[in-house]
């Protein structure tokens, strides 16, 4: 049952946190950390009336149980987040940013693992939870399972990346042949005299055409559904869809690889989403 928790836990996160509210954590961490475990709280309790019409037979007793989880875990998720903030005050490092994201998961992770563990009375073990993920969920669990890898592949690694490659990422100001297109045509015109002599006149006409790149969140969207589309393709068994994906996304930055700053960007953005969207695949072709 815990990966209806689990499942709220990501919504919570990613889905129901806007890029506004992150900032805000900023000057108001206290108030809005409080919005964002109240949010969280909210959608445990949506998943615990989840667990209770799926399961008929759970008892009022567990249902109880569920209500002291959420409290828990709540309390949990305000003070693993507070001591996120305050490091992250401390340190730039892209990599000591990077890590506290990781970190940040993984203990929300584990925080509701064992405090649903404490609070009811089924057998379980950390290693009965992740066997669960390779045919042993019901058809329920496997489809929230699948909403978790997705959610994952698409937002959580989104943010991620976004936080790995900050200092990669290209200026953005005007570059020839990145963000500026030109032209240049030659026009010949002959003049012909009343005495019969030519006159032949050459005119170069240069013409140059200006254009910003996409907005960021253009890049995001693409990302997102290039990684939704990867563990798509690996769960249904078609591995060999990676190579057109490639080759698709390639073509629309044909033009821009001319710059040495942005090929490299590029291709450390892509074989990393790449890589991590193949791995949450192989997770979700395992769970069905």
């Amino acid at each position: 049952m815990w990966i209806y928790f689990y499942a709220a836990h990501l919504l919570g996160d990613f889905i129901f946190q806007s890029d506004q509210f992150i900032e805000q954590r900023k000057d108001k961490p206290i108030v809005t950390l409080v919005k964002h475990v109240a949010i969280h709280a909210l959608l445990m309790g949506m998943a615990s009336l989840v667990i209770s019409v799926i399961n008929p037979s759970i008892t009022s007793a567990t249902f109880r149980s569920f209500g002291q989880a959420i409290f828990l875990i709540s309390i949990s998720h305000y003070v693993i987040d507070y001591g996120k903030i305050k490091l992250s005050k401390k340190t730039n490092k892209v990599s000591s940013q990077a890590l506290l994201f990781l970190l940040d998961q993984v203990l929300h992770f584990l925080t509701i693992i064992f405090v649903l563990h404490y609070f009811t009375t089924s057998e379980w073990s950390l290693m009965d939870s992740i066997q669960a993920f390779y045919g042993d969920f019901g058809i329920y669990e496997k489809i929230t399972a699948t909403i978790c890898v997705f959610v994952l592949a698409t937002y959580g690694t989104g943010y991620f990346l976004g936080i790995l490659l900050q200092n990669l990422a290209p200026t953005n100001e005007l570059q020839e042949g990145i963000y500026r297109l030109s032209d240049e045509k030659t026009e010949v015109k002959t003049k012909y005299e009343s005495d019969g002599r030519t006159e032949t006149e050459i005119t170069t006409i240069k013409t140059e055409q200006y254009f910003h790149d996409s907005p960021a969140k253009i890049g995001q969207i693409i990302g997102m559904l290039e990684r939704a589309l990867i563990v798509i393709l690996m769960m249904i068994d078609l591995p060999q869809g990676l190579a057109f994906l490639a080759a698709l996304k390639t073509l629309t930055r044909f033009k821009q690889f001319e710059h040495k700053q942005f090929a490299e960007y590029y291709l450390i953005g892509t074989l990393s989403s790449a890589m991590i969207g193949i791995l949450l695949g192989i997770v979700a072709a395992n769970i069905w």
